[in-house]
């Protein structure tokens, strides 16, 4: 099977590397830096690579993985899909499923399969220079497939991301995808800059710990990127920062209010509801035997 990543990025990047092995793949990818190109090709995550669709030999790949910004995603079927062979499977990396599904969605005579795809994983530093072959070890893989796809692709794409690591794959319709990820995702980065829009941020050096390291880790993003994913997704995102909104207020209420049991009761009770959270899970990745 021929595979074609397009973009070598941290996300692109690690899935060719975690794919070394795989049996029968030969793994290509399209990637305008040249300098990405030859590092890519040096440490085999690719046989070759091309810099731009136009060169590529899109119309021989059995797969094409979009690992780009969720508009460069949609603006690539709108331009390439004719290349794309019949019986192909289309699938991505984006963070927000809604473009690049309404993209594939205005094709009227598409022959492909598009399946859309995210990889729960990721890192603070972006690019193939900080790409890894055991990033997607113990994440989650979310699948987004409507009712047009066979179920045969998507035990393909189950194959594939089980043998880079994942721990399992979750399905969604693409609107509850981006419902969920702008809770578990994009709030998450809205919280973490807002916490470091407050005016103790520079003169709480030698203060920090864990905790609000991980609480702001996420604050050194990419702008660009992100400032796309929150307006993709900007309304349900405004709602839930309505909401967070709401919660914090509440809890300032309390610390303003004379009644410090009311106080502890809300704690136990948002206590008790993020250890239920964790019950899901099962054992911690670290915990988990490599082998069985």
């Amino acid at each position: 099977m021929k595979i074609m990543f397009i973009g070598l990025g941290l996300i692109g990047g690690s899935m060719a590397l975690a794919l070394q092995g795989y049996p029968g793949l030969e793994r290509y990818a399209v990637e305008c830096d040249e300098q990405t190109r030859f590092e890519a090709l040096g440490r085999d995550a690719v046989r070759a690579a091309w810099p731009s669709a136009q060169d590529a030999p899109l119309e021989e790949m059995d797969t094409v993985v979009l690992c780009l910004h969720p508009q460069a995603a949609a603006d690539f079927v709108r331009e390439q899909a004719h290349r794309i062979k019949p019986g192909a499977l289309l699938t991505d990396v984006c963070g927000v499923k809604k473009p690049l599904y309404e993209a594939v969605q205005a094709i009227g005579d598409r022959r492909f399969v598009y399946l859309g795809g995210h990889p729960m994983a990721g890192r603070e530093r972006g690019g193939f220079a900080n790409a890894t072959g055991d990033l997607f070890r113990g994440a989650h893989y979310i699948l987004t497939p409507d009712a047009s796809v066979p179920e045969s692709y998507i035990h393909q794409v189950e194959q594939l991301v089980t043998f880079m690591g994942c721990a399992d794959v979750i399905r969604s319709t693409p609107e509850a995808h981006d419902e969920r990820i702008a809770y578990t995702s994009q709030l998450m980065h809205v919280m973490a800059l807002a916490l470091c829009d407050q005016h103790l941020l520079f003169d709480s050096y030698g203060f920090e710990g864990g905790s609000f390291r991980g609480a702001t880790r996420v604050a050194a993003l990419d702008p660009k990127l992100w400032c796309e994913l929150f307006w993709a997704n900007r309304e349900t995102l405004a709602d839930l920062t309505d909401e967070l909104t709401a919660r914090l207020g509440e809890y300032s209420a309390l610390l303003r209010g004379g009644d410090r049991e009311a106080l502890l009761e809300r704690l136990t009770v948002s206590s008790d509801r993020k250890k239920a959270f964790d019950r899901l899970r099962g054992p911690a990745p670290s915990r988990t035997p490599l082998f069985k």
